[in-house]
């Protein structure tokens, strides 16, 4: 035998001696045991189970009681034993200790546990000539809609009261924490989507600053980005286009049509640009008269109308002049647009619906308004939207919020 051979029995023996458990009276000591056994290395695998073994067969032997348990590692100084539960091979070089794997359950090691089916969440009891399944944690995934997998799989073994941090998908909240019950089974509870920007606060963190979150709108059965205000509850549009709508602040002569700058300006008279929209995401809807996020000269035009003004002072009207009042829709980028069964309505004294075009993909609406006699023109009656499939923002370009678990005790992933 090679000097390295002799070096390894010699280090295996003082081992064995130092660290056997009696089980039925004998010391197990038998060498095939020792076939898988690996010294001087440690699996960097997250360990399912960590405990103070009597012994590095006292160790061998806890793993085979664990279906799950595959292989584990075995601090010779300590005696501290790692169960996990996948055979990995990485492994890192980590001095007195040993790893070895548990391909079965056979011997007298296990007593009537040998050879047993117990469930993945359960560890083998022997009782006599027959053995019982003592229920230990969870294991698996909850048959949940839009759970996160990746959390619930990040540990083989969730012990009791161990709760899950981030139980649901990107996008959805969990209705209760997610938490192992002393039956083997998770707390019931579903991963609802997150529907308005005051739901942000459920999960505490960075969820609550300002900016662009993606919500989802029951009643038009899809995700929807919006801005949200840092500590509001209320959802916005952003506009990635130019919005536009005028009342200009000239007088039209009914006569000859020409346009006179008034002076004094009349109480309608403004122009206003806007590059957020308040948006109802449940009522399917826009308001136009919240000026938030907007600018504006002179008095505030409403989203969606335009008008104008005609010299009053001149008695003879001429109903051929143009409308001068103006205004540009333009939702193309946000994913939503305004329905094609929207109309506009007249406002003011005289008020006229001049030519209103839309474009083929209806997220460009334009048009001219204004009034005959006196100050009047055009708004929309509502401004109902619909989503456009083919329209949606990119994923990246607005939060889905990654909800944490608040929890009292330490849980992870």
């Amino acid at each position: 035998m090679s000097p390295n051979g002799v070096a390894i029995v010699s280090f295996m023996f003082w081992i064995l001696v130092g660290t056997g458990v009696q089980v039925k009276g004998n010391m197990c000591f038998k060498p095939e045991l020792y076939q898988n056994m690996r010294i001087g290395e440690k699996l960097s695998g997250e360990p399912m189970v960590i405990y103070q073994a009597g012994g590095l067969l006292d160790c061998y032997r806890q793993c085979g009681l664990y279906s799950l348990c595959q292989s584990f590692n075995y601090d010779v100084e300590t005696r501290q034993c790692e169960l996990i539960a996948l055979n990995n091979s990485i492994a890192e070089p980590v001095v007195n200790n040993i790893i070895m794997e548990v391909p079965n359950r056979h011997g007298q090691l296990f007593g009537s546990c040998e050879n047993h089916v117990c469930p993945n969440n359960t560890i083998c009891q022997v009782e006599g000539s027959n053995y019982s399944c003592v229920v230990v944690g969870c294991n698996g995934n909850p048959d949940i809609q839009n759970v996160n997998i990746t959390s619930f799989e990040a540990k083989s073994l969730w012990l009791f009261n161990e709760t899950v941090l981030y139980a649901c998908e990107a996008g959805y909240y969990p209705s209760l924490n997610a938490t192992c019950s002393m039956t083997g089974t998770w707390s019931p509870f579903e991963c609802l989507p997150f529907h308005g920007c005051g739901q942000r606060s459920i999960c505490g963190g960075n969820s609550t600053v300002e900016g662009e979150y993606w919500v989802f709108s029951r009643s038009l059965d899809a995700w929807v980005k919006t801005y949200c205000r840092s500590g509001a509850s209320v959802e916005f549009l952003t506009l990635r286009n130019i919005n536009t709508f005028s009342t200009p602040i000239f007088l039209k002569d009914p006569i000859t049509c020409a346009q006179v700058h008034a002076d004094p300006l009349l109480p309608s008279m403004g122009y206003t640009q806007f590059q957020k929209l308040r948006v109802f995401v449940f009522q399917k809807k826009l308001r136009g008269d919240i000026f938030r996020f907007s600018n504006s000269t002179f008095r505030k035009q409403p989203f969606g109308s335009a008008g104008d003004c005609v010299d009053n002072d001149v008695n003879d009207t001429n109903s051929d002049c143009g409308l001068i009042g103006r205004f540009v829709i333009n939702t193309n980028g946000t994913g939503l647009r305004i329905k094609s069964s929207v109309t506009w309505e007249t406002w003011g004294v005289g008020g006229r619906v001049g030519n209103i075009t839309r474009s083929q993909d209806g997220h460009r609406i334009e048009g001219n308004c204004g009034s005959v006699v006196g100050c009047g023109g055009c708004q929309p009656t509502e401004l109902l939207i619909e989503v456009d499939p083919n329209n949606t923002p990119p994923l990246d370009s607005a939060t889905l919020i990654k909800c944490k678990a608040v929890v009292t005790s330490p849980s992870t992933k």
